[in-house]
Parts: C-alpha cells; structure tokens; sequence
C-alpha cells in the first residue's frame, strides 16, 4: 500500500469519526454544598475537554487545574461546614437530630442554585449565541433543568452515591423493597423478615424526604422558570435524558437498571495518579514506616473536632513510627506532633494511589471507600452522619476495614483500631483483592462515561432510553390498580 493510499485511507477514518467526538457544546452545572458531590462531575467535566468538546462548568469551588477547551465559572456560596460538623460531633450521630436537621440541609442546599440563576457571569452564559448540546448537573441543583428547556438541550445527572429514591424517580428506575436496602437504615443482604419490615419504614422515610426535597427545590424553580412560561417543575424532571452513578456493584447491593441509568463507581478516581505537591511527596516518600492519610472529607472541619477526641488521636498518632499526613482546615493545630504534616486541602485520589500509604483514616463517604478500594488502602472508618454508618458497615463486613464510633473515641480504642490494621495482614490482603473486583470491568469509568454522554448529544436526548414506568404513578407501575380492580 502506498503512502498515498495510507493517507488517504486516514483522512475518510477522520471524516466519519469527527462528527461523533468532537465539538460539542457541553454546560455543567452542579452548586451541590458538599465539595466531594462537585469533584465527581468535574471529574468527567474535564475529561469531556481534554477529548475535544468544549466544556464550562459553574460550581461555587474553585478550579486550579487550567485545561483547553475547559472554562471555569466560580460563583462561592456563603460558609456553613463549621457549624455543621459542630452539630454533627455534639449530637453523638443520632439518627433523629440527622432527622430533625434534614429540612435545614435540603433548604441550604437550595441557596447556592438560586444565587447561581441570579448571577451576571451565569446570565452571560445563557445568552452565548452558539449555544449548548447538553447540559450536566447534579443531584441538588433541580433548578438548572429549567435551563435544559432554555437552551433546547438534553440533560445528564450526575449522582454522586447509590441512587435514592428522588433520583429513581428521575427515569423511573425500580427498587425492590425487599432486595434493596434503605441507605439510612443501616441493613445489609440478606434481609430478615423484621430487618424488610423495618426497610418498609425506611421507603416511606424516602418518599417523605423527596417531597420535603422538591418542596425547596420546586420554589427555586418556580422563581427563575415561572409556569406561565416554562413547563412544570415536574415536567423538567421527567425530562432528564440519562442518569450517572457514581456507584458499582462490587461495593454496593447489586440492583435492577434501566437502560437510563449507568454505574459509573470511581468516576473521579484516575488511572494514572497527577503528580503530587512537592512537599506532600517529599513527606511521604520520606517516611520509612509507610504514612497514614487522615480526613473527614469536605463536609466536616477536624478544627472541630472535640478536644478530648482530638487529645486521643494526637496521642495516639505520637506513639506511631509513621508519618501522618491529615486535611486540616486553620492554619495550626495545638499540640501537633512532629510526624503530623497539615494541609487544608490535599488530592485524596493521588496520595491513596501512592505505594507508601499503609492507613486511611476517614469518615465513611462513597467517595473516599471507593478510591481508597481502588487503589488497596485498608481503612479506618469514623462515620459521622447520613450513609457513612452504611458505607462502613459494609466495608468493615467485606474484612478491610476497623470501625469506630466517634463517641466511644479514646487513646485505647484509637490506638487498637490503628495499629490493628496496621499489623494485622489481613486487612490489606482483603482489599487488595476486592480492589482486582472493582477494576475489572469491560471499560473504565470514565470512559464508560463518555461514551454515553456522547451517545445522548449524538441522538438528540435518546428519548429511546426512556423507561416507560417513569411516565407512571406509584399505583399503574406496581399495577396496584389492577389488582384492586380483580379483587373487587
């Protein structure tokens, strides 16, 4: 074959690949209060950039990383995660406080979407005259499916966990009250008949949380996108095109999916780890004894954890002959030890892929459990609040993880809980085989992904995916009527 005939033969591949990868228009939109919830569709945000497509995402984080075809739009929302982790540590993870605060969270979290539609740099974006292929958003940002309508374009949702049951209702995706544990409830698989009579409890526990949930939602909506004008609050939800989750089997209960609905567990994880701060690798490429990663995640401050708990974990922490590197959030702690090295803020996925980390002590989100499964870090698990008791619970069941009740916290049982996992070989011998598991799939997260992101702009919303018992209600989908009907 001639250099011609060569040339000419890749000139045709590009003609009939280029109009399905590159050039599209891609809004992202996610004002989620939890920072972790943001990283998850960043994540894929930056990657749909780096493939050609040109990408603007609004959130209220900042964005360091500076990538072609990549804007970023920061709109900050106002400080509320000191209190928070306050009421969370004074309130010994009481499932009634959590109960008693779920209001007060689902209206803060409407907040930021509405500062965000008011905004002049956001009302810029919406009169830019090429306008947009699709839009991506979050699970708390309702609202910006009114900008679907707007700017004629399908929408993708990113969940950043296992899907409840406002985000199901999404693409009418089924949950079986029998099979699939409640993420408050604490149970796992197999159920007993009193453990799925108290999962019954829990599904009406999430139908009242959904309607508490578009209760505040639907009024930041009906504000920006008034019904004389737009389509129902309601309408634009059941207008979504596909849903993503950042959830996989092998760490969760395996459960029914409707073509809409896609696993994508360890979306934010990378395959090859960027390259670490220079003094973060310096400290842990310095360390003889392996490093101990401490965080509570981007919900909670460690500033306020409560003295006697901190007084314990230092203590312990200074009897240890590893480093320890932790995600402090003010500038100084009292009484560091010498092997604390502190940073406000750290790349949890790139330390856990380093080969010197030995521990990671955290709070029990997805997030975190996933990364640090990926790259076969055992744990050391203090749930605080909502799904981390669940998520712990799981893990600590699976062998690779010593929980620990933040109220039973002293240097005896700290210190236990670490040098436990430390020594005992079985804990990192359990992860990393489940970690071969979590990886072994036919294609990565991202790029599973991106190719249904892409599947949807190519076929225009792909109303094809569309589950018809989305468009039913409770009582048509589980053909309650019909029975009612024969038992008459």
């Amino acid at each position: 074959m001639t250099i011609s005939d060569r040339v000419g033969q890749l000139v045709a591949l590009c003609l009939l690949v280029s109009p399905f990868v590159s050039g599209y228009r891609i809004l992202g939109i996610n004002t989620s209060p939890s920072r972790s919830h943001v990283i998850v569709q960043d994540a894929l945000m930056k990657e749909l950039a780096r493939r050609g497509h040109h990408v603007t995402m609004v959130s209220p984080y900042p964005e360091p990383e500076q990538l072609p075809n990549y804007r970023k739009i920061t709109i900050p929302i106002d400080a509320w995660a000191s209190d928070f982790t306050k009421t969370i540590f004074e309130n010994t993870n009481s499932r009634w406080v959590m109960l008693q605060l779920m209001p007060q969270m689902l209206r803060a979290s409407a907040v930021p979407m509405n500062k965000t539609l008011h905004s002049t740099e956001f009302q810029s974006v919406l009169k830019e005259p090429e306008g947009y292929d699709l839009l991506i958003t979050g699970i708390m940002s309702d609202a910006a499916l009114g900008v679907s309508y707007r700017l004629g374009c399908p929408t993708v949702v990113v969940c950043p966990n296992a899907p409840m049951a406002i985000v199901n209702e999404l693409v009418g995706n089924p949950t079986p009250i029998s099979t699939i544990p409640n993420m408050m409830m604490g149970l796992t698989n197999p159920m007993s008949f009193g453990q799925r009579l108290a999962n019954l409890g829990g599904f009406f526990f999430d139908e009242l949380f959904a309607m508490v949930w578009k209760y505040y939602q639907r009024q930041t909506y009906e504000e920006h996108f008034p019904p004389a004008q737009y389509p129902s609050y309601d309408a634009v939800r059941s207008n979504v095109s596909l849903v993503f989750l950042n959830h996989h089997f092998t760490k969760g209960t395996p459960r029914p999916y409707v073509p809409a609905m896609v696993e994508v567990g360890g979306l934010q994880i990378k395959e090859n780890p960027s390259p670490l701060p220079e003094d973060v690798r310096k400290w842990i490429e310095g360390a003889e004894d392996g490093v101990i990663f401490f965080s509570l995640g981007t919900n909670l401050l460690s500033s306020s954890i409560p003295p006697p708990m901190l007084g314990a974990i230092l203590q312990t922490f200074r009897t240890l002959k590893q480093r320890i590197i932790w995600k402090w959030d003010t500038l100084d702690m009292p009484n560091k030890p010498a092997n604390v090295l502190l940073k406000d803020w750290l790349p949890q996925d790139d330390i856990l892929a380093h080969p010197n980390v030995r521990l990671f002590v955290m709070h029990g989100g997805l997030g975190g459990i996933a990364e640090a499964l990926f790259h076969g870090v055992p744990l050391v698990g203090i749930p605080m609040f909502g799904d981390q008791p669940v998520n712990l619970a799981k893990v600590e069941k699976e062998g690779w993880a010593y929980v620990l009740q933040h109220t039973e916290l002293t240097v005896e049982t700290f210190s236990k809980a670490v040098n436990e996992v430390l020594h005992n070989p079985r804990y990192r011998d359990n992860v990393q085989r489940l970690s071969q598991l979590f990886r072994d799939r036919p294609q990565s997260a991202m790029n599973t992904a991106v190719y249904w992101t892409e599947y949807v702009i190519r076929h225009k919303g792909a109303h094809h995916l569309r589950y018809p018992g989305a468009d039913m209600n409770f009582w048509m989908r589980h053909s309650l009527d019909v029975l009612t009907f024969l038992g008459l």
